[in-house]
């Protein structure tokens, strides 16, 4: 199966530079850190949770490798598209790889136009919209470099250059404190109380965060808090996108690890009830509450309980829709196997198909 030319990027490397020949060290860095792009991309648009080492995923892997398809003699030009999938899609599922080659198109233009606020609507999450431009920047035309790069959308043709203004503009972007209304979640290790602070450990990065509260908190911080809290306000997030300290607390909670009670589950994508109840004891892992299912492939996350529920509720769903609700002879045998599983489980559903 040969893959759809609107999955398609020209890329072009032009200039002075690179009349004599194209250096292989460029190419591989032009094409390791697009490719690193699309990736970022594609788990940002997925909902994956960023890590402090975001090792890609195998299936975002396979389903978003770029291949080369074609060269062009003008400069040095190449045609990539993304590698043919390993299974057919089912009629009903969102086209990702549109929605991703659609974004990094969007993230050039912005750059080229100094959108910022495109950039933001772009990619909500802070965090993984640094970490895509860190991605960006690795192979953008450094100062002095004589040549540049053009990325083009096939067959629509809107076109973008990468040049040694991007990368400046990129590394304005990531110097700029960010901040975020946002969760942290870490083990309460020193209080301040004259100095409104308390601190703690966060585990993703090993540091601890200063957290700078209102005082009308330090009753419900003295009685009421020990071990790990959830801190919620205005973060400042370092370099690298991960919170630096929080400036303005919103609310403080105690971490809540009481057994879930699994029986009617509703989300805006629709209602499913179980034939008995079952009980999920949520565990506490890198600064996040988690659930899981194995038995239905499940690793639901969030920065407290309510959004790990909201997550596992979601891919509860979700796997109703992609299993259940698709056509037998479509799913492989695993997962005709999780189909039936889910049958077995669900009394009651409520979910359409669109």
């Amino acid at each position: 199966m040969m893959p759809m030319a609107e999955h398609s990027l020209r890329i072009t490397i032009d200039g002075e530079e690179i009349r004599e020949g194209v250096p292989l060290l460029l190419l591989a860095t032009v094409f390791s850190g697009l490719q690193s792009t699309i990736y970022y991309i594609a788990m940002a648009e997925s909902g994956r949770d960023v890590r402090t080492r975001a090792r890609v995923p195998d299936d975002i892997r396979t389903q978003y490798q770029l291949i080369r398809t074609a060269e062009h003699n003008s400069a040095y030009t190449i045609e990539a598209m993304f590698a043919p999938p390993v299974q057919a899609s089912l009629p009903f599922e969102p086209n990702g790889r549109t929605a991703v080659l659609e974004k990094y198109t969007a993230l050039l233009g912005a750059l080229s136009e100094s959108g910022d606020r495109t950039l933001s609507a772009l990619f909500p999450d802070t965090t993984w919209r640094r970490r895509i431009l860190r991605s960006l920047e690795a192979y953008c035309p450094k100062k002095g470099d004589q040549w540049h790069l053009t990325v083009s959308r096939e067959p629509k043709g809107s076109t973008a250059t990468l040049s040694a203004a991007t990368r400046a503009q990129i590394v304005k972007l990531l110097a700029e404190p960010g901040f975020e209304e946002m969760t942290v979640s870490g083990e309460l290790v020193r209080i301040h109380l004259d100095e409104h602070k308390l601190g703690i450990y966060y585990q993703p990065t090993s540091r601890v965060l200063d957290c700078y509260y209102d005082p009308e908190l330090e009753d419900l911080i003295v009685e009421n808090l020990k071990g790990i809290v959830h801190v919620t306000g205005r973060v400042q997030l370092d370099a690298n996108g991960f919170p630096d300290k929080i400036v303005n607390v919103s609310d403080i909670r105690a971490l809540d690890l009481r057994p879930l009670v699994l029986k009617s589950i509703e989300t805006a994508g629709g209602r499913l009830v179980l034939r008995r109840a079952e009980s999920v004891k949520p565990s506490f892992e890198n600064g996040e509450v988690v659930f899981e299912l194995p038995d239905l492939h499940i690793v639901a996350s969030g920065a407290t309980r309510e959004d790990a529920v909201e997550k596992l509720f979601s891919d509860l769903v979700w796997l109703w829709k992609e299993y259940v609700l698709a056509p037998h002879d479509e799913l492989s045998q695993d997962a005709r196997e999780l189909s039936e599983r889910l049958r077995g489980m669900i009394e009651e559903a409520s979910v359409g198909n669109g």
